[in-house]
């Protein structure tokens, strides 16, 4: 009975552990989202949660593990967006990737910001770092199989080479939302367009004049702002 006990005892304490973690994840997430990464602390983060200062870094490390904590959280949600049973056709397949990205991002935006500026300055999306949060991000860009099986990419641009570029798209147009340059609408449009000219260099002549006109229509709508 008394092993039974410890054991219980243990369970409790784990799960209260964790359900601790999760409550002052959401809280850091709050606090990054109202006050930016420079101004996040592990000392106010220990206040909002009523914890000692200790405690946080006894469940989570530094203020950098912090931040790769939350920024794996973002990549884990990426991830689930892309295997969401998306739209097999490639075009279909990117504005859908593209239009749950910009949905997710509108949702939380300063938090979103913060998050991925903090991950810059920390060098977290450093390529050279195996299986760093640099390789699992490019990984969401693979080019699908059956795009190769059904002959609608001709295989002549290697799959790596197209991954690369479309992460590529993906991450310079994160860049410039995350730096203000452009709104939400306008890295939507970005990175479509990007995508879809990495698609037509590889793609099989059908879907390349589709490509073409879905481009040529995307531009036709995109709307530019008049200079002040």
């Amino acid at each position: 009975m008394k092993t039974l006990s410890v054991a219980y005892g243990n369970t409790v304490r784990q799960s209260n552990k964790k359900l601790r973690r999760q409550r002052i994840l959401v809280l850091a997430t709050n606090l990054m989202a109202s006050e930016g990464a420079e101004a996040f602390t592990i000392n106010r983060l220990a206040s909002e949660a009523e914890v000692s200062t200790p405690t946080i870094h006894n469940l989570f490390g530094k203020k950098s593990d912090i931040f790769k904590e939350l920024v794996s959280s973002l990549i884990e949600k990426m991830q689930g967006i892309f295997l969401s049973d998306p739209p097999i056709d490639p075009i279909e397949n990117a504005k859908f990737f593209l239009d749950k990205m910009v949905t997710e991002f509108d949702h939380d935006a300063d938090f979103y910001r913060a998050a991925f500026m903090s991950a810059e300055q920390l060098k977290l999306f450093d390529p050279r770092i195996p299986g760093g949060f640099f390789q699992r991000a490019q990984q969401i860009a693979a080019p699908r199989k059956e795009w190769y099986e059904s002959g609608l990419f001709l295989g002549n641009i290697p799959p790596t080479t197209m991954m690369k570029t479309v992460h590529n798209s993906n991450r310079l147009g994160r860049l410039d939302w995350v730096g203000g340059y452009i709104d939400l609408n306008q890295f939507r449009h970005q990175v479509l367009e990007s995508i879809l000219l990495a698609y037509a260099s590889d793609a099989s002549p059908e879907l390349h004049v589709r490509l073409s006109e879905e481009i040529n229509e995307l531009n036709s709508l995109l709307f530019i702002a008049p200079s002040s």
